[in-house]
């Protein structure tokens, strides 16, 4: 699968700040609002809390049939949110990273959709695409 955190930069126009827009893609699905022009740093700083959560997050086994249940459990925490947090692209989106019949998937609820999102991606395939996008932050 083709995963990657889309991520434009550019300057003010005054030369003075960086700016960025950002989204997950994954294949047809779009996470985030790429709309949305966000302070790179800004951005940067919650990629790097991303990746912070997601060296000590411990992935749940469930059955598909219970993950809207324990998605609604956790969401009620922001802190284990697995996207970006604190930034406006990926504002109201929350996202846990978990085991669906033994398959690791990234589950996404946006804002304006009561319907799960699932990506299939495990965590270290993740991980690396957080780390990418700091990069590509870093220019």
């Amino acid at each position: 699968m083709n995963n990657f955190f889309k991520i434009t930069t550019f300057l003010s126009n005054d030369k003075k700040y960086l700016f960025s827009n950002c989204c997950f893609l994954s294949n047809d699905i779009v996470i985030g609002d790429y709309e949305q022009t966000v302070l790179a740093g800004t951005l940067k700083l919650s990629f790097t809390d991303l990746l912070d959560r997601l060296m000590n997050y411990k992935l749940i086994n469930f059955n598909s049939n219970e993950i809207n249940k324990f998605f609604n459990i956790f969401s009620g925490d922001i802190n284990n949110s697995c996207l970006p947090t604190c930034v406006e692209s990926f504002d109201g989106n929350f996202g846990i990273l978990c085991f669906i019949n033994n398959e690791e998937y990234l589950v996404v609820k946006k804002w304006d959709c009561p319907i799960l999102i699932k990506v299939k991606i495990n965590k270290q395939d993740y991980i690396d695409c957080v780390l990418k996008a700091i990069k590509k932050i870093d220019g």
